[in-house]
């Protein structure tokens, strides 16, 4: 909730909280997927405040929504920037001993592991089986050790 960024600005509380935004509430799009709906569930717009934003079209600032609440933010909209991003943040948290929001841009339709417990997790995509099926930045765990 919003609130507890307040909350954390009040009494000085120092972390970095990270919001993925693509700007569809997912888990309740998920959700209605067995009911074949998808209804209500997408947060774009043209947010007339954000104009000329890279991330312009997925609604909600939530920069500005944080900076209101007496936090710091900042936007990642390039993956290979999400490791700069968070010692940015983190420099940022231990300045002002404030919360400190990330906001990660995503692709706006993204289907998201879940499940009741971790042995009853639901996957939606084919999970990698090779290293030829991982992103370039992942090793499978045998690789790491060979390197070794």
């Amino acid at each position: 909730m919003l609130e507890e960024l307040a909350v954390g600005a009040q009494h000085r509380i120092p972390y970095v909280h990270i919001v993925v935004n693509n700007s569809y509430l997912g888990l309740i799009r998920q959700s209605q997927r067995g009911f074949e709906m998808d209804y209500e569930v997408s947060l774009a717009f043209e947010n007339i405040n954000a104009a000329g934003s890279a991330s312009s079209g997925y609604g909600v600032d939530h920069v500005a929504v944080t900076q209101g609440l007496g936090c710091k933010a900042l936007r990642v909209e390039d993956p290979e920037l999400i490791g700069e991003g968070l010692r940015v943040a983190k420099g940022l948290m231990d300045e002002h001993q404030v919360p400190v929001v990330v906001e990660v841009i995503l692709e706006r339709v993204t289907n998201i592991s879940m499940g009741i417990a971790l042995d009853q997790i639901n996957e939606f995509e084919t999970l990698a089986q090779t290293p030829a099926d991982a992103p370039s930045a992942l090793s499978p765990m045998g690789e790491l050790a060979a390197a070794k």
